[in-house]
């Protein structure tokens, strides 16, 4: 990302810091990172000027105004995305689409997402939150309305395919909301923006068959369904003003003012893609998505005509309760965010790790026992994709728990990746269990198919999740490398020539704050064993605190 500069170019020269001498050789480097005006706001902000507690029921700005437009265009674009698959028999009988034809429009819906992923990361880094949103609601919202005047399959399947590109929204709701937010409540601050968000799937099962019916009492069916969409498609127009007059890119101001006043550094693509993708823990929590989120997708457009055809439900009464599985993401995933930071402040990162495992372990279990019991009573079935649905949008929240202390310099991309991650993983499971018809060879039943990724999100959950580790605070099983820093860690995403122009200590205040991530008993003694050696950087900072009152920090959420 776009780094602060914080007048760093005046500061001593400097290079990474090594073992425990790093923490003291560059204090003063540190220290004047730190020497800047501090915005007044209504409410405790850390040393970066983020938000360190989360008020759902407020609207100040910066923070507050800007988390509420975030979570909101995150949901109209997950509504655009999915509003075709409750009402996919009507447009089935319409365009005179094959089952698999159908099938086929599904898998790009979530493909079309994979490689604007990647992009809006960069996007992110370079031009803020504000114009990456801004700039993709109004280039999707063309496409959701162009969705009602085709014809055929092909117009059908390749609408649903750009309409997708909407889904990178993600990237910059978490981006946003990592910016906004103090390490102690990113987690759920994370969680709420993409479960809120996320949760838009689930009510578009509801909502758009009302519509339809709504509109077919003036309108033929056919001429329903395609003005159906206008709904969501203007949504999109609206939530893009929204962000772009009322929202605010960071604490301090928007990008393009502090570029312009010298108060920001000025992005370098190259360099930030290639830190995120040399950076393995990405492609750990990557797979991690994969095979959750990646799941919920697949599940967003098979859940409802899966129950139609198991179960003999009616359109309405399937796309009904598919809906749950996409509302309880109002609840589930910031459980998943909740119980990262409440974690995270006993354990530090480990007990983040340690949460997604969890969770994740659960989830799967629980996918694979609703293709398991599908010849049971509908209430075993309904219990079984309820509890899947709980621990797979906890895993979603879990995974965005970590993902913020990745990287500092690249975090858009690593955004961007891991959420690509997520997309790859619903086109897999959507081509391999549920693209086939009956009729060809291969084909794979519905109720196999979701046993089946189950059993692979477990299987991920092991070998994915076991291998993070970062050298400062550890991982699953593997303490932290003795002497090895934050400092050493965000630093060493810059080049020496950069180090030696001072612009590594752009990162200084991140590092500073997320020592939290130590966990309490190491902060402690870290405390105790160093007072105020950076005094100076942690105004209103947990590490400024008394440590007997770091037992009552932590997550806050009013």
């Amino acid at each position: 990302m776009a780094d602060f500069h914080d007048d760093s170019a005046h500061a001593p020269k400097g290079g990474v810091m090594g073992g425990t001498q790093g923490e003291h050789t560059n204090e003063k480097q540190i220290a004047h990172a730190f020497e800047d005006d501090v915005p007044k706001f209504g409410y405790p902000v850390d040393s970066e000027h983020k938000a360190k507690t989360l008020r759902l029921f407020s609207f100040a700005r910066p923070h507050y105004l800007s988390f509420h437009l975030n979570w909101i265009a995150f949901f109209t674009v997950f509504m655009s995305a999915y509003a075709a698959a409750p009402i996919v028999e009507y447009i089935r009988d319409d365009l005179n689409l094959t089952q698999f034809q159908a099938n086929v429009a599904g898998v790009v819906t979530t493909s079309g997402t994979v490689f604007a992923r990647v992009a809006m990361g960069q996007v992110c880094d370079s031009f803020g939150p504000r114009y990456a949103y801004g700039f993709l609601l109004m280039l999707t919202s063309s496409f959701v309305f162009g969705i009602s005047v085709v014809h055929n399959a092909a117009g059908y399947i390749a609408s649903r395919l750009l309409i997708g590109i909407a889904l990178a929204g993600f990237v910059t709701c978490q981006f946003w909301a990592s910016m906004l937010f103090s390490p102690n409540v990113v987690g759920i601050a994370n969680a709420v923006a993409g479960g809120w968000g996320n949760a838009g799937g689930g009510v578009i099962q509801i909502v758009m068959p009302y519509i339809v019916y709504g509109l077919s009492k003036h309108h033929f069916t056919f001429v329903a369904w395609r003005l159906a969409f206008y709904v969501p498609a203007s949504m999109h127009i609206i939530i893009a003003l929204l962000i772009i007059l009322l929202g605010q890119d960071l604490p301090d101001g928007n990008y393009h003012l502090l570029k312009r006043t010298g108060k920001m550094q000025k992005a370098k693509p190259l360099r930030q893609f290639w830190n995120g993708i040399t950076n393995y823990r990405m492609w750990g929590l990557a797979a991690c998505y994969a095979y959750s989120f990646g799941v919920e997708l697949t599940l967003d457009n098979a859940l409802a005509p899966y129950l139609t055809n198991q179960f003999g439900f009616s359109i309405t009464k399937a796309g009904n309760l598919a809906a749950i599985f996409g509302i309880m993401n109002f609840g589930a995933r910031p459980a998943g965010g909740i119980l990262s930071d409440v974690l995270g402040k006993r354990f530090g990162i480990r007990g983040r790790i340690w949460a997604l495992f969890l969770v994740f372990s659960l989830g799967g279990f629980f996918t694979a026992m609703t293709g398991v019991l599908a010849f049971r009573p509908f209430k075993v079935t309904l219990a079984m994709y309820i509890l899947a649905g709980i621990f797979l949008e906890a895993t979603c929240g879990a995974v965005y728990g970590v993902v913020p202390f990745v990287s500092r310099r690249s975090l858009g991309m690593v955004c961007g990746l891991v959420s690509a991650g997520g997309a790859i993983g619903g086109v897999m499971n959507q081509a391999i269990f549920f693209l086939k018809s009956p009729s060809m060879s291969g084909y794979i039943t519905p109720y196999n198919g979701i046993k089946w990724m189950g059993t692979v999100a477990c299987g991920v959950a092991i070998l994915g999740i076991s291998t993070i580790y970062f050298p400062m605070w550890g991982g699953m099983f593997l303490p932290a490398k003795a002497g090895y820093t934050e400092e050493d860690y965000y630093f060493s995403e810059y080049t020496e020539a950069e180090r030696e122009e001072g612009l590594h200590l752009a990162s200084s205040k991140f590092a500073h704050e997320s020592r939290s991530m130590r966990g309490m008993k190491r902060l402690m003694q870290w405390q105790q064993q160093h007072g105020d050696v950076l005094a100076t950087g942690g105004r209103d900072s947990p590490l400024d605190s008394n440590p007997k009152d770091l037992k009552s920090s932590g997550p806050a959420v009013v």
